[in-house]
């Protein structure tokens, strides 16, 4: 494997780890810069979005909506995860010198700048086929296992929501209907078995 393979592998892995780990829109990802990472207290904060838009090229925008600029708690395992990567780059940035591009990006090209929203969808798509995974999962997939495992380990609906940046909850239930069902065939399990243990 190349250096620049390399290189470009670890650009794309932390990025598509965090989806699952934080449930985040693509372009959320894309437009988390330093800044909006709380370390003490384990905490990334939603304030801003990236999109690509033909002859313009990467811009910031305000988020989907008021809902959608929120703060969200990571595991220890994702703050671990970013430490890795904010070290990664720190050192990518010191072997670049003055071509690198400072805009406190988390998730950058390969000289800082701001990464290509696009990128990451391209890899996943062939890192799907690559491994012969089912047709039809797609990036945005990621998000819905991040919601789905919430739903499955019992996380109240409304805790859901907003971590989402959903602005109603009934929006979450009205995608998440079906795995909001086996959540609840599975709790009625769960009274059945504490009530008749034997």
């Amino acid at each position: 494997m190349s250096t620049s393979t390399v290189i470009l592998f670890a650009l794309r892995r932390t990025p598509l780890t965090m989806l699952i780990y934080s449930g985040l829109r693509r372009c959320e990802l894309c437009g988390l810069k330093w800044e909006d990472v709380d370390f003490d207290n384990s905490i990334i904060t939603i304030q801003r979005i990236t999109q690509y838009l033909p002859h313009v090229g990467i811009i910031e925008k305000d988020p989907k909506t008021h809902t959608s600029i929120r703060p969200i708690k990571l595991s220890p395992q994702a703050i671990t995860l970013l430490k890795e990567h904010k070290r990664w780059q720190a050192e990518q940035r010191m072997k670049l010198g003055t071509a690198w591009v400072n805009r406190d990006y988390i998730f950058t090209q390969w000289n800082g700048e701001p990464m290509h929203p696009d990128t990451l969808t391209k890899f996943f798509t062939k890192f799907v086929k690559k491994n012969n995974f089912p047709d039809g999962l797609t990036l945005h997939s990621l998000r819905h296992t991040n919601a789905t495992l919430l739903i499955a380990s019992g996380t109240d609906i409304r805790t859901i929501s907003n971590r989402l940046g959903h602005a109603k909850t009934s929006t979450t239930v009205n995608i998440y209907a079906h795995a909001i069902q086996s959540a609840d065939v599975k709790a009625a399990e769960v009274i059945g078995d504490m009530l008749n243990p034997f």
